[in-house]
């Protein structure tokens, strides 16, 4: 029996203004072809299957193109949980639409838990893997069932996750599989997840999950090994870059079980199909800095930092041309001034006229903080965010 282990999909993401969709179309036509090539049996698919609960139109429409095509192929189940980014609701919905042989949604929580609980035949045998779905929950669905008025929400959390990773329906199956859309054990984020609340409990203890032989996580977009056997549990990881600063390399999961219940786990590589760049650069350095920036099958996108010793009016509009000439998404630039003593560093109106937000910005900063040598990286990212907003905003009545 085959498995793929993926999750942190995030269709409709934005990264800034540039879309991600043309990226995410091309990974899933690329799951579909791995799928087909390694004859996969299960795809398990951790949680945040979109970036927001009510995801754009052409998000969903991929989505489910993506689950028509997988459920053609006639031969490749597909179990998928819901995350803290999705819509519980949303991804039930079309259950009475969907192949129930062979698709199999749990977008939220239910009491039940025996209903989380599945059954994966090998074929030809009487065997079989069991399979624990647990996606992300709020504290609200399953507070209606707290009956035990001495149990604190925090202790009631934990009692039902305990409880839920706890059943063994199938007490004579080969191996157990979890899969799961929350915090586990001591990982190491990306920058980019959203944070993540269980009432009194920071992460899961990997002793809780000792039962299990893998367990396929998602939340976390690093792709990662929390423990290496009984369990071996993994982040998948997004395939894609979120953000600029994610540079590990993206994989997929194959597991590959024998009737025995033993398995082999290897990493599938993942085709990048757009070069995310952050540049760090100078006056002299920024456009050979752009001519030389990797290219990919899709125009790759950057962002500049670059480091000036006083403002160059039109610099920055020369820069965003050399960009669009070259066919690259330049994302924001954020000029970096080295502070230099000066008799006199009060700029002339004429100046200040001449200059971007950007630049302006930069240049208040160090004439109200001369001590400094360069507005802090945090500062100018923030700075960066509001101008694109500002960018993008309707006009004001």
């Amino acid at each position: 029996m085959k498995l793929l282990h993926t999750s942190d999909w995030h269709l409709g993401k934005k990264l800034f203004r540039m879309e991600r969709l043309p990226e995410q179309e091309k990974f899933l036509q690329e799951l579909v072809s791995i799928i087909k090539n390694e004859k996969i049996d299960h795809l398990l698919v951790a949680g945040d299957i979109f970036d927001v609960p009510q995801p754009p139109h052409k998000a969903l429409k991929l989505f489910y193109d993506f689950v028509s095509e997988l459920t053609s192929l006639g031969t490749t189940h597909l179990w998928l949980i819901g995350g803290n980014h999705d819509s519980a609701t949303l991804l039930d919905a079309p259950t009475s639409l969907i192949n129930k042989e062979l698709i199999h949604f749990y977008g939220g929580i239910r009491e039940d838990e025996s209903e989380h609980w599945a059954k994966l035949p090998f074929k030809d045998s009487k065997d079989f893997l069991s399979l624990c779905l647990l996606p992300y929950f709020r504290h609200h669905e399953i507070a209606p069932w707290k009956r035990d008025e001495d149990v604190t929400q925090d202790d009631w959390t934990q009692k039902i996750i305990k409880r839920f990773l706890g059943t063994n329906p199938h007490p004579e199956t080969k191996a157990k599989i979890l899969l799961a859309h929350h915090l586990f054990g001591l990982y190491e984020a990306a920058g980019s997840e959203q944070a993540l609340a269980l009432s009194g409990l920071d992460s899961i203890p990997l002793e809780w999950i000792s039962q299990f032989d893998y367990a396929a996580l998602g939340h976390i977009h690093k792709p990662q090994t929390l423990k290496k056997e009984k369990p071996l549990v993994r982040y998948s990881g997004s395939p894609i870059a979120m953000r600029f600063s994610e540079t590990a390399p993206k994989t997929l999961n194959l597991l590959e079980f024998e009737n025995s219940g033993r398995f082999h786990h290897s990493l599938i590589p993942l085709t990048t199909h757009r070069t995310l760049a952050s540049l760090h650069v100078t006056e002299e350095s920024w456009s050979s800095a752009l001519e030389n920036l990797k290219q990919s099958e899709l125009p790759a996108a950057c962002e500049m930092y670059i480091k000036l010793k006083a403002p160059v009016a039109g610099l920055m509009e020369e820069i965003r041309l050399k960009a669009d000439e070259l066919g690259l998404n330049l994302l924001g630039i954020v000029p970096e001034f080295m502070n230099e003593k000066k008799e006199d560093s009060t700029e002339s109106w004429t100046e200040l006229l001449s200059l971007t937000p950007e630049e302006l910005f930069s240049s208040f900063y160090l004439t109200k903080f001369p001590e400094e040598e360069a507005v802090p990286t945090e500062l100018t990212q923030d700075m960066k965010l509001l101008w694109e907003e500002a960018r993008h905003a309707p006009p004001s009545a």
